[in-house]
C-alpha cells in the first residue's frame, strides 16, 4: 500500500505522519522506518522506529532516492512501513517529475509486502494524476 499525504505547508501532514508512525509501531511486529531531512522530529517518534536522516547520506534526486529506499528494504526484509516525510525537499524535484519514483515504490510494496505513506508539499488542486490514486 502506499498513502500520499498531499497539501500546503502548515496543513498538519508530518503531525498525522508522527501519530500514525507512533501507532503503528506499538500494533506491528515489524520494522518501521521514518526518513525526513532533519532531526527534528527524532525526540517525537517511539524509540522503537528506525529513523533516517537523508541528509547523513550523499543521495540527490529521485533516482538516488528509490535506489537508497531499496537498499533500506533488502537489507531487513522485516520492514513493514516506510514513512517518507517531505518528499520534494529531500529530493529536490516537483511532484511533477516523480512518476518514476512513485512506479518503484508501488513495485516495492506490492513485491514486499511493504506500505508507504508519504508527505508532499503542493496544491491539492494541482495533485499529478500519477500520485492521485495514492491520495
Amino acid at each position: 500500500m502506499v498513502k500520499v499525504f498531499y497539501g500546503k505547508k502548515g496543513t498538519g501532514k508530518t503531525k498525522h505522519m508522527l501519530e500514525s508512525a507512533n501507532t503503528l509501531v506499538r500494533e506491528s511486529n515489524g520494522v518501521v522506518v521514518y526518513i525526513d531531512d532533519s532531526n527534528e522530529l527524532l525526540v517525537k517518534l517511539s524509540h522503537r522506529i528506525r529513523f533516517i536522516n537523508i541528509l547523513d547520506y550523499p543521495v540527490y534526486g529521485s533516482d538516488a532516492f528509490l535506489g537508497f529506499i531499496c537498499g533500506v528494504a533488502s537489507q531487513n526484509y522485516d520492514i513493514e512501513t516506510i514513512f517518507i516525510d517531505g518528499l520534494t525537499y529531500i529530493v529536490h524535484q516537483d511532484a511533477d517529475s516523480l512518476k518514476k519514483f512513485f512506479d518503484g515504490i508501488a513495485k516495492i510494496s506490492a513485491e514486499h509486502n511493504a506500505d508507504f505513506y508519504i508527505s508532499i508539499n503542493g496544491d491539492e488542486a494541482n495533485i499529478p494524476p500519477f500520485i492521485q490514486p495514492y491520495v
